[in-house]
């Protein structure tokens, strides 16, 4: 299972952008528990009480009955609750998370969704047996689904890059003023914990949606391009025994530039 977010941050004045950063965190995954959480909407409430669940699970300060979500919902509430009244702003959590492992491991992706009343909704995301958009949220859903239409057309239709990509190209393509920066990528595996991968976007690269200095170690992390190839993240190329995922012939015009209201 694959999470992708973007990067920005948007501050608006009246019904336009008047200002944004491209460097905002929007997936947590725990180290320790296959775990992956995402958000959408509001930005502050998720970016102080995310990492504060991540710390709790990956360091065993947590339920210990293994019910994940309701652990996750336990946190979220709780924290809403002394948040102030007048900053509640309506925010919506996806929560990936795996039981078992290997061939017998199942994948799970609920959506938490809480309003300024304090009211949450809970609901479970149908997981088919292919590759597939499981679900498209956010400020530039539209232009998002617009990607995906096309790429679903392409021969690689029903593969995962193919969503990775789609996503990609809606994010670059300006379509939403309030989506930009580079693409995050959050994963579950049949094994292991939750991971965040690096991403080379534009010849850079990018963790946690911030761009990298230069200096750091980057071989501890797996790595991905806009194509979903699997990468070397000291060289930004494709590694030697990746397999290859050239962007299909029938995709290589610019994506569509639709208006999106």
């Amino acid at each position: 299972m694959n999470i992708a977010t973007d990067s920005r941050i948007s501050w608006t004045s009246g019904t336009s952008v008047s200002h944004y950063w491209d460097q905002g965190k929007k997936i947590f995954a725990s180290k320790t528990a296959p775990l992956v959480v995402a958000y959408v909407d509001d930005v502050l409430f998720p970016t102080l009480v995310l990492p504060g669940l991540i710390d709790r699970i990956d360091r065993q300060v947590f339920r210990s009955d293994g019910a994940a979500v309701d652990g996750v919902l336990s946190v979220l509430r709780h924290g809403w609750r002394s948040y102030p009244a007048a900053e509640r702003r309506p925010v919506t959590f996806y929560v990936g998370y795996r039981t078992g492992e290997g061939m017998t491991a199942v994948f799970r992706l609920v959506q938490l969704s809480v309003d300024e009343s304090g009211d949450w909704e809970v609901s479970d995301q149908p997981i088919p047996n292919q590759s597939a958009c499981l679900k498209v949220d956010g400020s530039g859903r539209s232009a998002i689904t617009i990607a995906l239409d096309s790429w679903q057309l392409s021969s690689a239709a029903n593969t995962s890059r193919a969503v990775f990509s789609g996503f990609v190209d809606a994010v670059v393509s300006g379509v939403d003023p309030k989506s930009g920066g580079a693409p995050q990528l959050g994963s579950l595996y049949r094994v292991g914990p939750g991971r965040l991968l690096g991403i080379v976007h534009n010849e850079e690269r990018y963790f946690a949606g911030a761009r990298l200095i230069g200096d750091e170690e980057v071989e501890h992390v797996e790595w991905r391009n806009s194509l979903f190839e699997r990468t070397d993240g000291r060289r930004k190329s494709r590694l030697p025994h990746a397999q290859a995922q050239p962007r299909p012939e029938e995709m290589k015009k610019a994506p569509p530039q639709e208006t999106v209201s």
